[in-house]
């Protein structure tokens, strides 16, 4: 039995989970990777580039030891019904586990045996886009129906569509490559209705990370396009640069804008505000960090800068400037693993980049969709989620096993 319909039964619920505010990934890439275990029978030997990684995750766990919010590996019991892991670095080692698994297994499946599978997968992503769509579109009398006419009971429904965006952002660039590939003109109009659709929905639901994910798609597809020997290499590693170099180059940038007394609209001048906080604390413990999630601990609020309060209403003097992680996964890198952490992850990206073929020697549709769907976790490294949130790293992952999936189909056309 081939492992391609397991995935393709496990993609059928990703656009369930993303209804339901991503958090279901997590559990969704466990039940994807444990049939590997006996369909796909993995290579147990780690690829170079997971080395690396492999050591971030261990160096995670050993942070546990000095971390603030540390408090035990589980909690409570099965019998009891209260069973809970609680150690943040635990959930972490398994996601990756299961990743390691499952990306695996993926790659075990034989050319040309995902045809009907790819499709299903394909389908259920286009569906995911429907359903943002109508949540997006009838969003009001749908929060009302399922949350209650009262604004603050609707909030989780709103984070929830905000979330499902991101989801779908994820995996716009496969349907986009897949879809750009297709030799007949027909097709061409139809991508760019489903960009711009996308960038409206976006808009709409105020998710300004999947906004900046769409730019960071294009420039990611155009940069592999122009340098068809050198494009995957130039991309991680610079990437892997960044996560390295992260206190140095956003530090830099903080400067410029205070600088030119330069204060951005919204959100983006809080995260600002967040990031000069982090580096700080980046400063206190450079080569160790300060333990996974001691960001939850940071309650410096807004009151205690006069200077930033003269921008704000009196109601954010409590409210906290680190609110509960640096929305910068290479700042709370740094913060909370150290130099130790951000090297590791920052060598993990470069070998990737070495690792992946040129890109003039993959299908196109395969080359456009591993550009793209970097340059989206790229944008959502850096402006959304916690870098220890195990439903976006599981919805990573499985983003990754889909463009093997879609590397797997056989398509005599390209």
């Amino acid at each position: 039995m081939s492992y391609a319909p397991v995935l393709a039964a496990a993609f059928v619920l990703w656009p369930i989970m993303g209804l339901l505010g991503g958090q279901g990934y997590a559990p969704l890439l466990a039940l994807a990777a444990l049939p590997a275990l006996v369909l796909a029978r993995p290579n147990w030997r780690p690829a170079l580039y997971a080395i690396p990684a492999i050591l971030f995750v261990i160096w995670v766990m050993i942070g546990e030891i000095w971390s603030p919010v540390s408090e035990g590996l589980i909690s409570g019991s099965l019998m009891d019904g209260d069973f809970a892991v609680k150690a943040t670095s635990l959930r972490i080692f398994l996601a990756a586990a299961f990743a390691l698994l499952v990306i695996s297994g993926a790659m075990r499946i034989a050319d040309g045996s995902a045809q009907v599978s790819s499709r299903v997968m394909l389908g259920a992503f286009a569906a995911q886009g429907l359903i943002l769509a109508v949540s997006v579109i009838f969003s009001g009398p749908l929060l009302e129906l399922v949350y209650g006419p009262d604004p603050n009971e609707q909030i989780p429904g709103i984070q929830n569509i905000g979330r499902n965006a991101n989801a779908f952002a994820l995996i716009l660039p496969i349907l986009i490559a897949y879809l750009s590939a297709r030799p007949q003109f027909f097709w061409k109009p139809v991508v760019a209705l489903l960009v711009v659709a996308s960038l409206l929905f976006f808009t709409r639901v105020d998710s300004q990370s999947a906004m900046i994910g769409l730019v960071g798609m294009i420039a990611a597809m155009g940069l592999v396009q122009a340098l068809p020997k050198l494009g995957f290499r130039v991309l991680f590693t610079g990437i892997g640069a960044y996560v390295a170099s992260a206190p140095m180059v956003i530090g830099t940038g903080l400067r410029l804008l205070e600088a030119y007394n330069l204060h951005l609209p919204g959100s983006f001048q809080s995260r600002i505000w967040s990031w000069h906080v982090v580096l700080g604390k980046v400063a206190e413990r450079p080569f160790t960090g300060h333990g996974i999630s001691a960001s939850k601990t940071w309650r410096e609020t807004y009151g205690d800068h006069p200077g930033w309060m003269e921008h704000l209403p009196e109601i954010w003097r409590n409210y906290p400037v680190v609110p509960g992680h640096p929305h910068n996964m290479a700042l709370q890198i740094w913060a909370e693993t150290g130099m130790i952490g951000a090297i590791l992850v920052g060598f993990a990206l470069v070998l990737i980049g070495f690792r992946l073929p040129e890109p003039d020697r993959m299908r196109e549709d395969v080359r456009f969709a591993i550009a793209g769907v970097t340059g989206v976790v790229f944008s959502l490294f850096n402006f959304a989620y916690s870098m220890w949130n195990e439903a976006f790293w599981s919805s990573v992952a499985l983003a990754a096993v889909a463009i093997i999936l879609l590397a797997k189909r056989r398509r005599d056309s390209l």
